[in-house]
Order: structure tokens, then C-alpha cells, then sequence
């Protein structure tokens, strides 16, 4: 039920354009002095309600009205518990071997909510890849993820070089990626992040949009997990081309799998969804 209410920005745009005209037509009459005759025809409850436009009106009741299927359609949270844990199932990725992994103190699980992580490091021979998941079942603990441009800044790393992109993994089945990259430097070391926010089989490269897409996710009887991803490499003695590539490289190796994992125990939901 919570989650639901964040469809209430749009309910409220339009209130508050029209906000001006309707706030006298929403308040009560005011009180004469007894004995003291008045018109209904001049008074500003009628004036306003006849000046109104009435696209105006509709706008509002259209927005309260949808405001209100997603407050009682949305159902409740139920997590969908998985096979293995995520360290397993992203245990052989093509390719890429894992090389070691680094627990997280405890202070921070406690403070990121997790169901489950992954913060291991992966290698091909040549080019060695940090990756990190902070995973969650249900929509409950949407936006308990810290920003990437809070937390580094915050651990003496400056940040440069921020973009926006997209990763073609299927141009026939129409598989991508959207994802936020920026360079980061702390000393001599830079490094190239990529990373995006999940919303079961979606990716967005910002918080607000992923919320939407969870919102709508439930909201059509898929599956609610989420998740945060990041991958990051050294830069060294490379072209920034290069870091890029080898992060896309490990990304076309490694999403395939994490997706089937973020689907496993959800078929039924899936299938219910297409059914709609």
C-alpha cells in the first residue's frame, strides 16, 4: 500500500495547475451576518464553478481516479525465496572466472536492507572486473539503494565523466541495457563504473525511473524483484574505449545469467502477466 502512493505525483500536477482556480469552489460558502440577503447567482462559489475549464476538471478527476486503481489494484508484497544463493548462481559466468570476493561490514548490510549481495571480482586473464549486486525480493525496499554519486564522493573518490548509454544485447528480441557511467579517481587509480538500476527483466539508469518501472512491474503481476549493479574496471594504461569494452565485454557474458536468476520462481507470474 505504501509503495502505491507514489502515484501520487500525478495527481497532483494537475491539482495544482488548476489549483488556483478551483480553491475557492473547493471551500465552504462564507458566513454572512444573519438577516444579511444573499444571491446564490453573485456569489464566488458560483462564479468560480461556472468559469472553471472544464478540460481542467476532467484532467483532476481522470488523475484522482487512477491515483485510486493503483492505491486498491496493487497487490501486497510476497517474495519469491531462490534455489541458491546469488554467489552460486553467478559462480560461472563464460569467460570470466572469479578470482576472490569481499564481504560487506555489517553496519552496511544493516543500513542497505539486502536480501542477498554479491561484491566478488571476476577475470578473463588479461582484464580483471569489480562486481557488485545489492539484492531485494520485494518492492518494499525500493530506493534503500545509496546512489553511486553519494557514495564515492563520500570515500575521497572524484568523480568525471558521467553518461548515460544503452547496451544492445539482442537486437532481434530487443535486449538491452540502460545504464549511468562515470570515471573515478582516487590517487593515481581511475576506474570506469557502469551501473544501473534493476527492475526484474528492466534496467534503468536512475532511481526514479526504476521506481516507476517497479510500480508498473506489480502492478501487471510480474515478479518484484530488484536490484542494484555494478561493474567496475581499472583504466591503467588503456584508452578509455578500451576500459569501456571490456566492462561490455563482461556484461554480455554476465547479464544473461543474472536474468535467468532474477526469473527463476517467477514463471507462474510471468505466464499470469502475458494471460492479462
Amino acid at each position: 500500500m505504501p509503495f502505491a502512493l507514489s502515484a501520487m505525483p500525478f495527481a497532483l500536477c494537475a491539482l495544482r495547475s488548476s489549483l488556483s482556480s478551483l480553491r475557492h469552489a473547493l471551500c465552504p460558502m462564507p458566513i454572512y451576518p444573519v438577516g444579511k440577503k444573499v444571491f446564490f447567482g453573485d456569489s464566488l462559489l458560483y462564479k468560480t464553478l461556472t468559469t472553471v475549464k472544464p478540460y481542467k476538471l476532467i484532467i483532476l478527476i481522470v488523475c484522482f481516479a487512477l491515483t485510486s486503481f493503483f492505491i486498491y489494484r496493487t497487490p501486497s508484497s510476497t517474495a519469491v525465496k531462490k534455489q541458491v544463493p546469488l554467489t552460486e548462481a553467478l559462480a560461472d559466468i563464460k569467460g570470466w572466472s572469479r578470482s576472490g570476493s569481499m564481504p560487506l561490514d555489517l553496519e552496511i548490510l544493516k543500513a542497505l536492507e539486502l536480501d542477498d549481495y554479491v561484491n566478488q571480482y571476476h577475470s578473463n586473464g588479461n582484464d580483471t572486473i569489480s562486481l557488485y549486486i545489492g539484492y531485494y525480493l520485494t518492492t518494499k525496499k525500493v530506493g534503500a539503494v545509496h546512489d553511486p554519486l553519494v557514495c564515492f564522493p563520500g570515500q575521497g573518490w572524484v568523480i568525471s565523466d558521467r553518461q548515460k548509454g544503452k547496451i544492445v544485447l539482442n537486437s532481434k528480441l530487443m535486449e538491452s541495457i540502460s545504464y549511468s557511467s562515470m570515471i573515478v579517481q582516487f590517487g593515481s587509480q581511475r576506474q570506469l563504473v557502469i551501473y544501473w538500476f534493476q527492475s526484474y527483466d528492466k534496467t534503468y539508469p536512475g532511481t526514479f525511473s526504476q521506481k516507476l518501472g517497479t510500480l508498473w512491474s506489480k502492478i501487471s503481476g510480474k515478479g518484484e524483484d530488484n536490484a542494484f549493479v555494478r561493474i567496475s574496471t581499472p583504466i591503467g594504461d588503456k584508452t578509455l574505449p578500451e576500459a569501456h569494452e571490456t566492462a561490455f565485454s563482461f556484461i554480455r557474458a554476465f547479464y544473461p545469467v543474472f536474468l535467468q536468476y532474477i526469473k527463476d520462481g517467477n514463471e507462474n507470474r510471468d505466464r499470469k502477466s502475458e494471460v492479462r
